[in-house]
């Protein structure tokens, strides 16, 4: 990894928490649920990652079943960048391809989360 793509990677890290930081205090509407009349799969994950910064998991839960799991795959994601980062292992092109070769469950999860989001009408 080039030292020039580091440091993209972690200004990509720092802007994605300021910007949720910043629309931490707006409730930004779902365009997919404004044109369609139905929740998106996603429809309640800012929700929950506010819960989850409270530690309110249970609230978490509530609005986005996959929140929680995504959660933890995006701190094990930005761990391991940054492992990656200091130490210039390859770590993360490993985690990249077990997570595509899982693609198949990942696609069922989210059809049976956003199931779940039309019936809960998120």
């Amino acid at each position: 990894m080039t030292k020039k793509n580091k440091i993209l990677i972690l200004s990509s890290y720092i802007g994605l928490v300021l910007i949720f930081l910043i629309f931490n205090k707006y409730h930004i509407p779902c365009l997919f649920k404004q044109l369609l009349n139905i929740p998106c799969p996603s429809c309640g994950m800012t929700r929950a990652f506010k819960a989850m910064i409270s530690f309110n998991f249970k609230k978490a839960l509530s609005y986005n079943i996959l929140s929680i799991p995504l959660f933890i795959i995006l701190i094990i994601i930005f761990i391991t960048t940054l492992t990656d980062i200091l130490f210039n292992k390859n770590n993360l092109k490993k985690l990249t391809t077990l997570i595509v070769k899982n693609y198949r469950i990942i696609i069922m999860l989210i059809i049976i989360n956003w199931i779940i989001n039309i019936y809960k009408d998120i």
